[in-house]
């Protein structure tokens, strides 16, 4: 047995496997994240969780640079707005994370990076939003 490093809101989930269930790519990716995470009603999960809708902030660990993300779902992505596609290797990698977690995010070009989730500007569920 996997050894459940991530926690995930049933809300997301439910939300996630609803985005999925007609693409086997997402569905893929999705369900090894599953294999991996404790599931937790939305009043439960830790503010220092990254969830869905969360504004996190990301450190570059070889280059100190910094970037703001929301993770949001596939229709309301949008990188100019710093709109970050859960479904995309790095929103999938980040998706349940804890504030200062490294992950490993491989880039469209083949080179992985070493990024430390700095920061979570915002948590729906720690403000109360547990809808968002």
């Amino acid at each position: 047995m996997k050894q459940r490093l991530y926690q995930l809101t049933e809300l997301d989930v439910a939300r996630l496997e609803k985005h999925a269930e007609h693409n086997p790519r997402f569905q893929t990716m999705l369900d090894t994240l599953l294999e991996r995470a404790d599931i937790v009603q939305p009043d439960a999960i830790k503010a220092n969780v990254v969830t869905m809708n969360s504004q996190i902030t990301l450190l570059d660990e070889a280059s100190q640079e910094q970037a703001t993300w929301t993770i949001v779902y596939p229709d309301a992505a949008n990188l100019e707005l710093g709109r970050l596609n859960v479904f995309s290797p790095v929103g999938m990698a980040l998706l349940g994370t804890q504030r200062g977690q490294l992950v490993k995010v491989l880039q469209p070009s083949g080179v992985e990076k070493l990024m430390k989730v700095a920061a979570i500007v915002f948590q729906p569920e720690a403000n109360g939003e547990y809808t968002r």
